[in-house]
């Protein structure tokens, strides 16, 4: 887990995400975009480092953001009278707010320049593009970890969850044109034997 993680922060509060400016959510889009590059090398310290940093940066403008949006949503006396203060401090938040949005936005640029090195010296490999099998094959899984714990304890509900999705999955190579879905289709029968051999272990 990345220290300083503002989705953390957002979660903590309750504000939904929708409910946040601009900026904040260019904030958040940037930092999504770093998690990705360490996904894609999870041994860059440096990059590591650079999140940390965007991270703080990004939890200090949801901060803003949030106190702002929770003012308006209590909208009491005591409100009122934060938000005269507020108002007051509106442009010295608003040109903080613009500095870390610069800082943001530096940190990306060097993000992108340092991969685009690393991958011309061959420090790294460059990120192979995920084929479209590649992606349905995990949206595919993550729907079977969707299926709730009773379900995955009902044998019958297991074996007509797996004929749907088996199903879906022929109708979609129909549709999209697509010359390859055995391998996905043998991944999700595995899954599903997997589910079936649990409740059958649990019967014995």
């Amino acid at each position: 887990m990345i220290k300083n993680d503002p989705y953390a922060l957002l979660n903590e509060s309750g504000v939904a995400k929708n409910l946040l400016s601009d900026k904040a959510k260019e904030a958040l889009s940037i930092y999504d975009e770093t998690l990705e590059g360490i996904k894609e090398f999870p041994e860059d310290k440096a990059l590591k480092d650079m999140a940390k940093q965007i991270g703080k940066a990004a939890v200090e403008l949801l901060q803003e953001d949030i106190e702002k949006i929770k003012a308006e949503i209590n909208d009491d006396e005591k409100t009122k009278e934060k938000k005269r203060v507020q108002k007051a401090q509106s442009k010295k938040i608003v040109e903080k707010a613009d500095k870390t949005m610069d800082y943001l936005k530096e940190c990306r640029i060097k993000l992108r320049e340092d991969r685009k090195r690393k991958i011309a010296a061959g420090e790294i490999k460059a990120p192979v593009k995920k084929k479209l099998t590649t992606k349905l094959k995990e949206a595919m899984k993550k729907i079977i970890g969707m299926m709730p714990k009773a379900a995955q304890q009902d044998e019958q509900k297991i074996i007509r969850t797996e004929q749907a999705m088996q199903i879906f999955l022929s109708e979609l190579k129909c549709i999209w044109g697509m010359n390859k879905i055995k391998p996905i289709a043998d991944e999700l029968k595995e899954k599903f034997d997997g589910l079936k051999e649990k409740v059958s272990t649990k019967k014995e």
